[in-house]
């Protein structure tokens, strides 16, 4: 791979990773997600504007994508929050961040695409690294248990719903860019998103609950908010140097990053269990970046 997108992909990885990091340590998940995604769309606008203009204003089924996909989004933030409020961060974050197997699976499916051995051997590298990480210690007393985890706990149940959104908004968002330039048609979803997440966040939380957490963490909100568009740009960089199934793969590091700033930063438990977990989750989606 070309040495610059390596970096620049790799610093991806670990800006998306700190911004759910930052994310769980808020005091309201869902909030903050809200305030960081707001900050976010402003500082997005000056490049979403200029494409717009460059290009100019195109009416077509992909505005209809993007409004599908803001809604998809907006679903995903609220699964996010839910699944950072109940769960620990490393254990969470690596099913969320699984969704290249349904992605494969539902490409297989709705767009007839074909899956090699490289990407069977790696949805079963993932799926195993999902099923471990549900495992407190790893017995052969216990090796049942993440079967009924997802039915017990609500962290896991809300990664999984949040593993399913990403899914099915990739395949969307797949088809959306096809009819728009991705940069603008990137600020469609999150505007028409923001739209759909906005009523639903004063609907669970007062006034008060959205002032207070901008009180408490605002520089973590401003943060995240430059975070969101900057790994974007740093992404899109790497993906003018280099592969796009790279790119996508080597990001997928983020997983080990949240693994180690859970485990090691918030002393969340079950380190190495989680860490294992990260590495095959990791080289599964890689292996499925990289399949022909």
């Amino acid at each position: 791979m070309n040495p610059t997108a390596v970096i620049l992909v790799v610093l991806s990885a670990v800006i998306h990773a700190l911004r759910n990091f930052f994310t769980k340590k808020a005091r309201d998940k869902q909030v903050f997600i809200w305030w960081y995604e707001l900050i976010g769309s402003f500082i997005f606008l000056p490049l979403f504007a200029y494409y717009l203009i460059k290009e100019g204003f195109v009416w077509n089924v992909g505005i209809f994508i993007g409004i599908l996909s803001g809604f998809l989004h907006a679903l995903y933030w609220a699964f996010h929050g839910n699944a950072l409020e109940h769960g620990d961060l490393s254990h969470v974050y690596p099913i969320m961040r699984s969704a290249p197997v349904l992605v494969l699976i539902f490409a297989v499916l709705f767009l007839k695409e074909e899956v090699s051995i490289i990407g069977i051997i790696g949805i079963i590298l993932v799926v195993f690294g999902v099923y471990i990480i549900n495992m407190k210690r790893i017995t052969l007393k216990t090796l049942h248990e993440p079967l009924t985890t997802i039915f017990k706990e609500k962290a896991t149940l809300f990664a999984f719903f949040t593993l399913v959104t990403v899914s099915v908004y990739s395949i969307v968002d797949k088809v959306g860019v096809k009819f728009i330039n991705p940069i603008v048609f990137t600020y469609y979803f999150t505007f028409f998103g923001f739209i759909f997440f906005t009523p639903y966040i004063f609907h669970i939380r007062d006034k008060f609950v959205v002032s207070n957490e901008w009180n408490l963490n605002k520089k973590s909100i401003l943060l995240n908010g430059f975070l969101a568009t900057f790994g974007y740009g740093l992404l899109l960089i790497a993906l003018a140097l280099e592969k796009v199934s790279y790119v996508v793969g080597l990001r997928q590091l983020s997983v080990v990053v949240a693994v180690l700033l859970g485990g090691h930063i918030l002393k969340e438990k079950h380190k190495l269990i989680r860490f294992m977990a990260s590495i095959f989750i990791f080289m599964g989606a890689f292996f499925i970046s990289i399949a022909e």
